[in-house]
């Protein structure tokens, strides 16, 4: 009796180029390349991050600024040439006057006398108008900064107008920024401000009294040399 061939599959062309499948007794060679970090970092030595106390910071960063609009011209540029001259900052500039001129409003020599101003729902300080209450060092604050303005490009007297025009409504609209600045001042500011003035306003109140008494020799700045600490090795 012949014996009956047992029929194997059919085999596809491409078997050939198919893998061979791992035999139960083989195992995947073990990597000898270093592990350092994630995958593709092998052999590349990884930055050690430094530790750095950051005391002096701490202790001298009042962390965030003062932010506020409406401060009028005069007194901003008064702040910078103050500043500029005494060789400090104009944060640090900025709070000394605002702090003097709140320590008097709190002890009652400097009197606030908020006005109705029909013209807004919070009262004002200047009801004769914000920009007259300068006088011409508000008109030659604005002049100055007409000069800085692009709008000075322009040329005769239509330009010059038209950069003035444009550095008013500037100096409204651009908050001025002091960083750093006091936070128990700028709190004081304005919770002394809440539902009745502007912010810009009474700050340009404090900083008008400020600068008066600076010129009259009872607000004196004396700036003192930063000394910063050697940081400790390790």
């Amino acid at each position: 009796m012949a014996t009956r061939k047992t029929k194997q599959p059919k085999r596809s062309a491409f078997d050939q180029l198919s893998p061979a499948a791992p035999s139960a007794t083989m195992q995947p060679a073990a990597s000898t390349l270093p592990e350092f970090g994630p995958a593709g970092t092998a052999g590349l030595r990884l930055a050690v991050e430094k530790k750095r106390t950051r005391n002096w910071e701490r202790e001298h960063q009042y962390g965030k600024g003062y932010s506020v609009k409406g401060v009028r011209p005069d007194l901003n540029l008064w702040l910078l040439a103050t500043a500029d001259t005494l060789g400090v900052r104009v944060a640090e500039v900025a709070v000394f006057a605002l702090r003097h001129a709140m320590d008097l409003v709190d002890s009652g020599e400097l009197k606030v006398k908020p006005s109705a101003n029909p013209r807004g729902a919070l009262m004002t300080l200047f009801p004769a108008g914000y920009e007259q209450s300068g006088g011409e060092e508000v008109q030659a604050a604005l002049l100055q900064l007409a000069g800085k303005n692009k709008a000075a490009r322009g040329k005769g007297r239509v330009g010059k107008r038209k950069a003035k025009a444009q550095a008013g409504e500037d100096w409204k609209s651009k908050p001025v920024n002091w960083t750093p600045f006091d936070p128990a001042l700028r709190a004081r500011i304005v919770e002394h401000c809440r539902d009745r003035v502007p912010q810009g306003e009474f700050v340009s109140f404090l900083l008008e009294r400020a600068r008066a008494d600076h010129q009259a020799g009872r607000l004196i700045f004396k700036p003192q040399p930063k000394v910063i600490p050697d940081e400790p090795v390790g």
